[in-house]
């Protein structure tokens, strides 16, 4: 059955955000979505993340997204957000610089919604 929407957080070091979002784009379409919410964890302004990303949206102009800013320490903020949101697929990126700081919001996250994780980039099998 295909997601019908996709949240999909991240938080990465300025110079890895265009890869990343390509990888979002990839795995929103791969899951059979046309549709995502992204969630982006980072200390940069809207207008930089969006020059930064530019070329990865123009490819992909066929998913739809909302794209939401969180300062890091708006992570309650954003969780009490996050009950507005029909939610059908989770996907979750992070580099290693951020790796405890996304695990520490995908374990806070509901039940309802970490049962529908689609990938987990943060994540390693030993």
């Amino acid at each position: 059955m295909p997601y019908k929407n996709i949240l999909t957080l991240i938080s990465v070091n300025n110079d890895n955000f265009e890869n990343y979002f390509r990888k979002i784009f990839l795995d929103v379409r791969s899951s059979g979505s046309k549709k995502t919410t992204i969630n982006v964890f980072t200390e940069i302004q809207y207008s930089e993340l969006v020059t930064l990303i530019r070329e990865a949206l123009l490819e992909n102009i066929d998913i739809g997204y909302e794209l939401f800013l969180w300062k890091k320490n708006e992570v309650d903020i954003f969780l009490k957000n996050l009950e507005k949101y029909e939610v059908d697929g989770l996907l979750v990126y992070c580099d290693d610089e951020n790796k405890t700081f996304m695990s520490k919001i995908v374990d806070n996250l509901p039940t309802t919604i970490k049962r529908n994780l689609i990938k987990d980039s943060c994540r390693k099998l030993s």
